[in-house]
Parts: structure tokens; sequence; C-alpha cells
């Protein structure tokens, strides 16, 4: 066979060679989708997985969902995500999970990785740093953490702020009274500070997502309901500081409520949102507390990104010091007999130098010699 032809068959053998599930290597086998966290018995403690456009895992094998924590110190393995016919796949990691802890994901975890296994193994971490990833880092993380937090903040704020105004309705005496409104009042400025704090965090978030993809929408919702959260909050301090002004307590409950602008129906709104046009439903932008809240889980959520988990760089151990040894004392040379070098003597006598000039000038003599024999051969050849 030409050498050209057994090139030719020799690399279609080398692409026949490369196993089919090199496909998934670049994460694109798994198509899109998200991991969002949400509310389940606490707060961010469960986890809902959502693909689609993805492939089956090959026979025996499976996908596993992994949550990874900061610098890959730790993994939870969330479960395993099955894939239908129409490339859809979901999975819900909630109080009824193995391995559910209770845990606030958000603050738990920087990440999540799904990778190919073994159907029915249990690896501790992802095999091969797994097929498909996203992990929050530097800037980002925090920004991530300090989105959600403030928003909960807000919410559980507003939240204390909602039962003490039930609770100054309740009241009898004009002194109890005032004294869950004033709760009401420090409810409601911690309400306004996380409310600040929960739009700069969604602006930040919102930069860092591209134009119209689910992050910077979601981010941007966060940010208006906050807002909304923020003005219904100033209302209702506004009608909590005027029953504090009331000398009668009959009096200052109609400021507190339940009615229209009153401190409990406003800070309904500041939670829950209001129906701005009457449509009896709460829509994109009506939102307040509540709604911020979920956006902002939404908007850092982790999504199918192609390429498993960076490979974190190991550190160079500091350089040891090797020792160095002393420099050992010479020993006194041994005696010897006369006209002969003692041991590490440098000097050499006469006679050997003679026996070694000698030695040269014969082998010098001879190689000429043996040259010329060779030469006169030659000729007598010729």
């Amino acid at each position: 066979m030409p050498r050209s032809k057994f090139l030719l068959v020799l690399a279609l053998l080398l692409l026949l060679a490369v196993p089919t599930t090199a496909v998934l290597g670049d994460g694109h086998g798994l198509g899109e989708g998200t991991a969002t966290v949400f509310d389940h018995a606490g707060m961010s403690d469960g986890l809902e997985v959502s693909v689609m456009g993805a492939m089956a895992p090959d026979a025996g094998k499976e996908y596993a969902v992994w949550l990874v924590a900061e610098e890959q110190t730790a993994f939870l393995r969330v479960g395993t995500l099955d894939v239908g016919e129409d490339g859809s796949g979901s999975l819900t990691f909630d109080s009824g999970s193995s391995g559910y802890t209770g845990d606030n994901l958000i603050a738990t975890y920087s990440g999540w990785a799904i990778s190919v296994e073994d159907a029915g193994s249990s690896p501790a971490s992802p095999s091969n740093q797994g097929e498909a990833s996203e992990v929050f880092e530097g800037d980002m993380l925090d920004q991530a953490r300090d989105l959600v937090m403030s928003m909960s903040d807000l919410k559980s704020q507003l939240e204390s702020a909602s039962m003490s105004a039930s609770m100054a309705a309740d009241a009898d005496s004009l002194d109890d009274v005032k004294a869950q409104v004033s709760s009401v009042v420090e409810s409601i400025d911690e309400a306004l500070a996380h409310a600040a704090d929960a739009k700069a965090a969604a602006s930040a978030v919102g930069a860092s997502g591209e134009e119209g993809s689910g992050r910077s929408a979601h981010a941007a919702l966060a940010a208006t309901t906050a807002a909304n959260a923020e003005m219904y909050a100033m209302m209702a301090h506004n009608a909590a500081q005027s029953a504090l002004d009331q000398d009668d307590a009959d009096l200052a409950k109609i400021f507190i409520g339940p009615g229209g602008r009153t401190v409990i129906s406003l800070i309904e709104a500041a939670m829950n949102g209001f129906d701005a046009n009457g449509n009896t439903e709460i829509e994109a932008g009506e939102g307040a507390a509540m709604q911020a809240y979920r956006h902002a889980q939404q908007a850092v959520a982790w999504s199918v990104q192609p390429g498993g988990l960076p490979i974190l760089a190991t550190p160079t151990p500091p350089p040891t010091a090797t020792p160095i040894p002393p420099t050992p004392t010479p020993e006194p040379l041994q005696p010897t007999a006369p006209g002969l070098p003692g041991v590490g003597d440098e000097t050499v006598s006469p006679v050997v130098l003679l026996a070694i000039v000698a030695a040269a000038a014969l082998l010098a003599v001879g190689g000429a010699m043996s040259i010329r024999d060779r030469a006169r051969r030659a000729r007598d050849r010729a």
C-alpha cells in the first residue's frame, strides 16, 4: 500500500477511535438551564434545577448535580437529573431530599456543576471537574449574596413592623399603643436601610449580566419592586408618626388601621405590592418586598455554562534551605620513604617525569613508523 494511502487510513482510524461521549466535553450536550434557590422550610434552603435541549447520558451513566463551596472546599450532591425524550429535565432539592441540612444555599455555596457519573455510583466530588458549571467569584459572589440577604432583611423587618402594627391596633391604653407604634417606626427605619442596600446590589448584579438576559431582567425587577417597598414603607412611617402625635388611643388607632392609607395597609403594600391598575393581580412592577426577594433569588441563579469547574492552582511550597556541611579538616600526611611522594603530595619526582616523557616519545615514534610502513606496503602493491 502506498505511504499516502496508509497515512489516510491511519487518520480515519484515529478519528473513529474518539469516544462519542466527548460531545459532552464542552457542556453543549446539557443544553440550557438554571439552578435557582428558593425558600422551602427556611431561607434560600431549596434548589430548583431545570434544563432544556439536553442529550440523555450514555447507557450506564447519569447526570449528577452538585453544589460547590468556595475554592471547592466542599461539595453537596443534590440529586440526579433525568432527561426526557424532549431534552428537558428538572430536579428539586428540598427538605425531603437526601443531604438536606436547611442551610442557606446562597450563603453556603458559590456555584454548581453537572457531571457524568456511573449510574448508581456515589463519588465525593464531580468526576473530571464536571461537564457544565458556573461559579461566582470575587465581587460577583459578594454582590449576589448582598442582593439576596438585603432583600431577605427588608422582608423580615416589614414582617416585624406588621406584627407590631397589629398589636398596636389591639392595645387598650394610649401608652401601649404608642409603645407598639414606636416598634413599628424602628422596624420601618431598618427596612428602609435594607431597601437602599438591596437596590444598590440589584444594580450591581444586573450590570454583570448581558443585556436582555434573565439575570439582568430579574435584577431590574428586583430593583423596581424594592423601590416600591421603600415608597410604601415611607408612607407607613409617616402614618405611624401621626399616630404617635395623638393624645387619645382611639384617635391614634385611626392612623394605625386597618383601612386605606393606614399603617397596617401601607405595610401590607410594602410587603406584597399594590394592584395599581385594579385588575386584581400584582403584575410586574406592582410588587414589593416579597416579589423583590424572589426576583433577587432568580437574578443570581446559576446557569449551564460549558466546561467543568476551574482547576485550582496548587500552591508552591516555599523552598527549603539546604544545609551546607562544614568543610572537613584535612588529615596530616603520612610519612613516606625518601624520594617517594606522600599521600596527597602534589610533588612528582623527576624519575617519574622522565618515565612519562619517554613513554610519550616511544608512542610518537611507534605511531610514525606504523604510518610509514603502511605507506610503503601501499606503494609495493601498486
